[in-house]
């Protein structure tokens, strides 16, 4: 039988199977079509829908996993309510899971494009840490991929494209204080209202509509991101005549000045009365080891080496627990507790093979 295996930039690839056939042996068709290295980093396919994804492991039958995406269609089409969008189905994704070497990527390869690709997702949603300054050159170098030069025409039609929207919000959020009252953006408030509910010519007698909290962090985050957005734009135009693939360089260049360059992040949370960490985390697994660090900081809080970790796993249902040599046992919770353990697991064993 035939099924598509998809990766970034929509790219398909009909692949033909039998209830024998592995997603090991499909990864190995795929790296070896397309003629991407295993040396400096490992590949793997994913089950994805939406925003979920999750790896599967080279020894699973490709057949069961088709078999379980149906299941969950036929489960999502009886939850429907009338008016309700058709749910998304689930679909097989090739891309990266180990970064091993990603600093010895070739710049003209294929690799490096999938490298380019994963990282530009990672930043948009919000899952690579960097400072402000470097994400706007970020988005800026992003438009210029997806649309070449910035001409008197071009706009950006939503920012949150190329600049994480969780990042304005945070933003936002810590500024909350200089929005408590009307200040300088009412007027902007009540037109924002009265667009939204389509209030138009308003008579005396009609009441203006009552600004609430959440109207007003709503306002603040267009406002906020009309400023990224017209940033963006400048940085833009000062990119003409930038070719794809120098780009794409660029783009990797920035982000390989990083130290969280190569890692894969998990949200999580710190729940325990000791207040070590705090509350809102970001659990990070590389070929080096495990950091902490607290969600949207540029920089870790504690960072493990494997060397030290003692052992790993879930002792309960979304309880992650790392036992690290000289220190106290470290529980946090996270939804995503198999795919951390699949991740060190590959690293572990990588580094244990190559001494990477």
């Amino acid at each position: 039988m035939n099924t598509v295996v998809v990766s970034y930039g929509n790219a398909q690839c009909q692949i033909n199977i039998n209830s024998s056939t592995t997603c090991g042996e499909v990864v190995k068709t795929l790296t070896l079509g397309l003629k991407v290295s295993t040396e400096n980093n490992r590949f793997a396919l994913f089950e994805q829908c939406s925003h979920q994804s999750k790896v599967i492991d080279d020894r699973t039958i490709l057949a069961d996993i088709l078999g379980k995406f149906e299941g969950y269609y036929k489960e999502d089409l009886s939850r429907m309510r009338p008016g309700d969008p058709m749910p998304e189905k689930w679909r097989l994704f090739f891309k990266f899971f180990c970064y091993l070497k990603p600093h010895s990527v070739p710049s003209d390869s294929i690799e490096s494009v999938f490298l380019y690709e994963q990282f530009c997702n990672d930043v948009v949603v919000g899952m690579f840490p960097v400072s402000q300054e470097k994400l706007l050159k970020l988005a800026a170098l992003r438009l210029q991929y997806l649309d070449g030069d910035c001409t008197p025409g071009s706009t950006i039609q939503d920012v949150t494209e190329v600049y994480p929207i969780s990042r304005i919000e945070q933003e936002v959020r810590e500024q909350k204080d200089m929005f408590g009252s009307l200040d300088l953006h009412e007027t902007y408030y009540k037109d924002t209202l009265r667009h939204s509910k389509g209030i138009g010519t308003l008579t005396k007698k009609t009441k203006a509509p009552q600004i609430t909290e959440e109207d007003k962090l709503r306002a603040s985050i267009e406002v906020k991101k009309n400023a990224i957005k017209a940033s963006v734009a400048d940085l833009w135009r000062r990119l003409e005549g930038t070719t794809a693939n120098q780009v794409q360089q660029k783009y990797l260049e920035i982000l390989s000045e990083c130290a969280a360059f190569g890692s894969t992040f998990f949200e999580a949370e710190y729940t325990n009365r000791d207040q070590r960490f705090p509350k809102e985390l970001w659990l990070v697994v590389n070929c080096k080891g495990v950091q902490i660090y607290q969600r949207g900081a540029v920089a870790p809080i504690q960072s493990y080496l494997y060397e030290n970790i003692v052992s790993f796993g879930a002792p309960v249902s979304n309880e992650y627990k790392l036992i690290v040599e000289g220190q106290a046992p470290i529980s946090i919770h996270t939804s995503q507790v198999a795919e951390i353990a699949k991740l060190m697991k590959a690293y572990i064993q990588a580094v244990v093979a190559h001494q990477y």
